[in-house]
């Protein structure tokens, strides 16, 4: 990845990007940690949830999304989604050329080395995900990896997909009664068979029912990506000369792909902000994002 020099390039925003209300956990991480970075934010909620659609799907609507933060003059992408991280990164890492990609899932692992270093045995790890980032066995494939080549025991991974946990939180349903009985649901029988001693929260939805989760799974240690996530994007900004030097705390723009009843307002709350408008963008059906 070149070095960037101009001071344009720091100016310009940073593009962050979910298939809904998921990725403001990633974005609330990085407004606390950068508060001199500007941000654009993409919701493609017309097109989720995107761990029930078909890999060709995700890499198709992925690479839409990128050509979008290229046309808008972005310095780095952010994936706040789990499900494009596993299926279509490289695909979008090829796409942006020069446009530093990060995708959240490197984090998350790391992140899950660190809190299990400590353990004697090897650590049995669920992965919460979507049934797309289940299916594609990214976690499986690259938590005993990880954990080998940095000397540690290989962790037993137990995979659970909790794909109706993104609709609890794309109704604002986080703190009902509802998220408990999912999380039940769903953990249950984890919890009396696996009683995992970690649980990494891989989708960026799940953070919002990490109580009705924790209650689910009292003795496993929940893991967010999201903090993990902003910590790596703030190295890597330093590294590549991008760091903005602006003194003005972050400048934000909200764009969704359907323009749903009351998704300023769930903005506003997850973010403990207000917000003049959230701006549409059919990026579907647009000529200059169609190749």
């Amino acid at each position: 990845m070149p070095e960037y020099n101009n001071a344009a390039d720091k100016a310009a925003p940073i593009g962050v990007f979910d298939s809904g209300l998921g990725g403001l956990t990633v974005l609330r991480e990085l407004m606390a940690l950068l508060p001199q970075e500007d941000f654009l934010y993409l919701a493609d909620n017309a097109n989720a949830p995107y761990g029930r659609n078909s890999p060709a799907k995700v890499r198709r609507d992925t690479l839409n999304n990128v050509d979008f933060f290229i046309q808008h003059g972005v310095k780095m992408i952010i994936f706040a989604c789990n499900t494009s991280s596993a299926i279509a990164l490289e695909a979008a890492d090829e796409r942006a050329g020069s446009i530093p990609v990060i995708g959240v899932i490197k984090a998350g692992i790391i992140a899950a080395m660190e809190v299990s270093g400590d353990l004697k045995a090897p650590a049995k790890i669920a992965v919460l995900a979507t049934e797309a980032t289940v299916n594609n066995g990214v976690f499986s494939r690259e938590l005993p990896r990880v954990f080998a080549e940095n000397d540690l025991p290989e962790p037993i991974v137990i995979q659970q997909a909790c794909q109706d946990f993104v609709q609890v939180v794309e109704d604002g349903k986080w703190d009902d009664p509802l998220a408990d009985d999912m999380a039940e649901h769903y953990l249950g029988e984890m919890r009396t068979s696996e009683n995992p001693d970690l649980a990494i929260l891989a989708c960026t939805h799940f953070p919002f029912l990490e109580n009705s989760i924790q209650k689910a799974l009292p003795d496993s240690e929940l893991v967010d990506c999201s903090k993990a996530l902003a910590l790596e994007v703030k190295e890597l900004l330093l590294s590549f000369n991008l760091h903005n030097e602006k003194k003005h705390d972050s400048e934000l723009k909200f764009f969704v792909t359907e323009d749903t009843s009351g998704i300023k307002q769930n903005i506003e709350r997850i973010l403990d902000i207000e917000i003049e408008r959230v701006h549409h963008v059919d990026i579907k059906n647009a000529e200059e994002f169609e190749r």
